[in-house]
C-alpha cells in the first residue's frame, strides 16, 4: 500500500505501524496528547474507540467533500455513512462482519449453523471459540433487547467454549484445530484460506456489522499527508486495500467482495446508527465479558 501511495503521488514517504488493539491504541494516543507528545497520524476503530476520542477532544471536523471530492468523488460515501455524531470527524474505513468459521475437514457447509443460537446446540459443546470480550453479540443488543443477547451468552457459556482474546484470537483456534467452529470476523479465515488452511465461513441469518473508521487525530504530527493517506485508501486504493487485507464493506450497494458474499448467503444485517444504541451495545458488552471470564 505504501508502494502504491508513493507512485500515485509522486512521494517517499515511510509509514511506521504499530500493531495494537483499539483499547491499547485508546489509552495510547491519549496519554500521548495530555503530555502535550502527540505521537500518532492516524488509527482505527469502531463506535466506542471513536466516542472516548471524541469525547477527550482529539478529533476534529474535516471538509473532507470540500478538499478531496473532485480527486476522489467516492469520499461523500464515506463521510455520509458515518453516524451524525461523527460525521466528518472520522471516515467509513472497513466493516467487521462477524461469521461462523468451520473447518471444512471435519464439517460440510451445510452442517454449520445459520444462527447465532444454533452454536448453543449441545452438539457443540467444547468444539466452539468465542471471543472473550463479548464480542459479536453485543452489537445485537438494541435489535434483540439486553436480556435475549444476555439469554445467549448464557447458553453459550454453558456450552464450555475455547475463549480467546479477539474475534482473531477465536479464528486461530479454528485455525489450529484446538476448535471445529468459530465466531470471528471475514477477514480472519480469508486469510487462512489464502494460506491454504482448511478454513472457510457461513454468514448466519442475521449478523451485526461494526463500523471501523478510519481516525486522523487532532494535532497529529502529519495531518496533510495523514488525510491523503485517508481520503486514497477509502476511496481510490479500496480495491488494492481489500485484496490485501481482506478487509470490505458490506453495504449492499457497494462494489466490495464481502458485500457480494454477504448477499450470496441473503444475510440481513444490523448495525447502529445512533449514540442510544451503542451505548446500550457498550453497556451489554461489558455485562457479557463479566458473565464469560467473571471479571
Amino acid at each position: 500500500l505504501i508502494e502504491a501511495f508513493n507512485k500515485r503521488f509522486g512521494m517517499k514517504i515511510k509509514v511506521n505501524q504499530v500493531p495494537m488493539g483499539t483499547r491499547d491504541f485508546t489509552t495510547r494516543v491519549i496519554a500521548g496528547f495530555q503530555a502535550g507528545r502527540p505521537e500518532a497520524d492516524q488509527g482505527q476503530g469502531a463506535w466506542d474507540t471513536v466516542s472516548i476520542l471524541n469525547e477527550k477532544g482529539l478529533l476534529e471536523e474535516f471538509d473532507w467533500v470540500g478538499v478531496f471530492g473532485q480527486e476522489f468523488p467516492d469520499i461523500r460515501k464515506r463521510v455520509q455513512r458515518v453516524i451524525s455524531d461523527f460525521r466528518g470527524k472520522v471516515l467509513d474505513y472497513s466493516h467487521l462482519a462477524s461469521v461462523v468459521v468451520y473447518r471444512t475437514d471435519r464439517l460440510r457447509e451445510g452442517d454449520v449453523p445459520r444462527t447465532w443460537e444454533g452454536l448453543a446446540d449441545p452438539k457443540w459443546r467444547g468444539q466452539i471459540a468465542l471471543n472473550q470480550e463479548g464480542s459479536p453479540f453485543h452489537y445485537l443488543a438494541p435489535f434483540w433487547g439486553p436480556e435475549k443477547v444476555l439469554e445467549l451468552a448464557r447458553k453459550l457459556k454453558a456450552n464450555q467454549p475455547l475463549f480467546a482474546r479477539g474475534a482473531r484470537g477465536a479464528g486461530t483456534l479454528v485455525e489450529s484445530g484446538e476448535a471445529t467452529i468459530g465466531v470471528t470476523t471475514v477477514e480472519v479465515p480469508e486469510y487462512g484460506r489464502s494460506k491454504g488452511v482448511p478454513v472457510d465461513w457461513v454468514a448466519p441469518s442475521e449478523i451485526p456489522i461494526a463500523v471501523e473508521h478510519l481516525i486522523v487525530l487532532k494535532r497529529a504530527p502529519h495531518p496533510n499527508l495523514a488525510r491523503l493517506w485517508a481520503a486514497w485508501i477509502t476511496t481510490e486504493s479500496r480495491p488494492l486495500f481489500e485484496k490485501l487485507t481482506w478487509k470490505g464493506l458490506a453495504w449492499p450497494d457497494e462494489d466490495s467482495f464481502l458485500s457480494r458474499r454477504l448477499k450470496s448467503f441473503g444475510t440481513k444485517f444490523r448495525f447502529a446508527e445512533t449514540k442510544e444504541q451503542n451505548n446500550t451495545m457498550m453497556e451489554v458488552r461489558k455485562q457479557i465479558e463479566h458473565l464469560y471470564l467473571g471479571k
